[in-house]
């Protein structure tokens, strides 16, 4: 399976704590909050109804423009030291221009919301080295709780994408071209398997709607964006093999699925153009199936897998001279 990446990996909404710092500084620049007032984070987290974290970033942030002020180490104070005796002030709703009870954080985030994007960002590190994973700054990332980034990350370890060192830190990476070749080898033989388990089951109105996709899609190979791209390869892959009995086969499948991003990064440099070919065998292994032809359509789906291999480790060589990719700032590039 030839994957190119999924557009940009690291779009995200706006953090929570930039909407609490607006509101808190359109209060100061209005008089709503008078110069002296004494700003801590309990009474903002519960007016916003959020946790102290995002406070505590947008006050840090206000002080560092000068708005607000350090408070004898425990909180902040409206203006600059010395402008006014500093006083407590009871904060409510009102000063903040809120009439009613609102919730800065919106309702609780589940793994699954962030899953996909987390993932690419991850595997978009895997050809470049070894890189450490910095779990309080991934919660911080995509503004959620340490609970919800570790649920996720222990899938991730599961199937095999990320591990804890010696220091019990997570990691990722890096991927070797033997890595490559361990995993296509395990396809090879389980994908059949899987493919000659599941084909009997899957309709053939399901069939003939990948088989038009495909030739949709092949029609205009340049014109693809990446969401058309990853349907056609599920198609193949994920949902002709998802009807096998053996739940223990597939989950080994999805573990050796991790070398694909390889294709994934090299996408991302030269587009869509390389994976034609690939595209070509899927409709080998879908003709052989609408003919009812599963041991073949089997033995098709094992040479587009080796041939996939071969084009797969050329294309990691070929990364070595491409630039490393941005990455978010909670993936640390280790020494070797």
């Amino acid at each position: 399976m030839d994957i190119p990446a999924q557009g940009d990996v690291g779009a995200r909404p706006a953090p929570r704590y930039v909407a609490i710092k607006e509101r808190i500084a359109l209060a100061i620049e209005s008089g709503a909050l008078a110069r002296g007032t004494i700003l801590t984070e309990a009474p903002f987290a519960a007016i916003f109804g959020t946790s102290r974290t995002p406070v505590r970033t947008a006050l840090n942030e206000l002080c560092d423009g000068g708005l607000v002020s350090r408070f004898e180490g425990r909180g902040f104070v409206v203006g600059r030291p010395g402008e006014v005796a500093p006083h407590r002030t009871r904060i409510t709703r009102a000063m903040l221009g809120l009439s009613a009870p609102v919730s800065a954080e919106p309702p609780r985030v589940s793994a699954d919301r962030i899953a996909r994007t987390l993932e690419k960002n991850l595997m978009l590190a895997l050809p470049f080295g070894l890189h450490r994973i910095n779990e309080k700054a991934a919660a911080d990332h995509f503004d959620v709780s340490r609970t919800v980034i570790r649920e996720l990350f222990s899938r991730y370890q599961d199937r095999g994408l990320i591990r804890k060192d010696r220091s019990n830190h997570w990691t990722i990476g890096p991927l070797t071209a033997r890595d490559v070749s361990h995993f296509f080898a395990i396809r090879g033989r389980l994908e059949p398997l899987a493919l000659t388990d599941s084909a009997p089951h899957v309709a053939g109105s399901e069939i003939a709607r990948m088989r038009q996709a495909l030739d949709d899609a092949t029609d205009d190979v340049g014109a693809l964006d990446a969401d058309r791209i990853d349907a056609l390869e599920t198609d193949i892959h994920i949902t002709l093999l998802a009807q096998s009995p053996n739940a223990s086969l597939l989950r080994m499948i999805q573990q050796s699925h991790i070398a694909l991003v390889v294709n994934q990064v090299f996408a991302s440099f030269v587009g869509p153009g390389p994976f034609e070919i690939g595209f070509r065998e899927h409709a080998m292994i879908l003709d052989f199936l609408v003919r009812g032809s599963h041991t073949a359509a089997a033995q098709a789906l094992e040479e587009h897998i080796r041939l996939s291999s071969h084009r797969t480790r050329q294309r990691l060589m070929a990364i070595s001279v491409f630039p490393e990719p941005e990455l978010p700032h909670y993936l640390v590039r280790q020494s070797p």
